[in-house]
């Protein structure tokens, strides 16, 4: 891992030691502190000690496709938030692709051709990473305010709320 100043881990799943060097190399100068894995049963051990804002996953790895380490990626708790971006050579022959996603369990992911293109990969990163801490911060607000619901609504007025019955209704009207 890097000692970058920045608090946004990124972990970058590539196989190929070249383009995964490359594409650490780039995160780092953007200043994301970055960590690389060669193999996905080897990401998903390291995510769930040290959870990333983003991963950046290779579709095709020699142990597992990218596509299964999002499947797991759900199931880790300091994981939730985290978001994703593929890496394809599927997509490299394709002309003019401006935006493709890879469907996983009904979400869509983005994906991006190989070769990267470092523009295109520190924008899709810069979004997925905001994203990341939106979702982090309304989640904190749901939980602060379910709190002061909590604390502000007596218990007693919680257990007290029952409701009558229906004879009890008619009963009540007819007096």
């Amino acid at each position: 891992m890097s000692q970058s100043k920045s608090k946004h881990r990124i972990v970058v799943v590539e196989d190929d030691r070249t383009s995964r060097k490359l594409l650490a190399r780039i995160l780092e100068v953007a200043g994301y502190d970055v960590i690389e894995c060669a193999e996905g049963k080897d990401a998903l051990h390291i995510v769930q000690m040290y959870p990333p804002s983003a991963m950046i996953i290779d579709v095709m790895l020699p142990d597992m496709q990218g596509t299964e380490i999002v499947q797991e990626l759900a199931r880790i708790p300091g994981c939730r938030f985290t978001k994703c971006i593929f890496l394809t050579g599927i997509l490299s022959k394709k002309v003019n692709e401006l935006s493709y996603y890879f469907e996983v369990e009904s979400k869509k992911y983005r994906a991006l051709p190989k070769p990267v293109r470092k523009g295109k990969l520190l924008r899709f990163l810069a979004d997925a990473v905001q994203a990341s801490l939106e979702e982090k911060e309304n989640d904190r607000k749901k939980e602060s305010l379910a709190e002061k619901l909590a604390k502000d609504v007596p218990s007693e007025a919680i257990a007290s709320k029952e409701e009558p019955s229906h004879s009890e209704n008619i009963e009540s009207c007819s007096t």
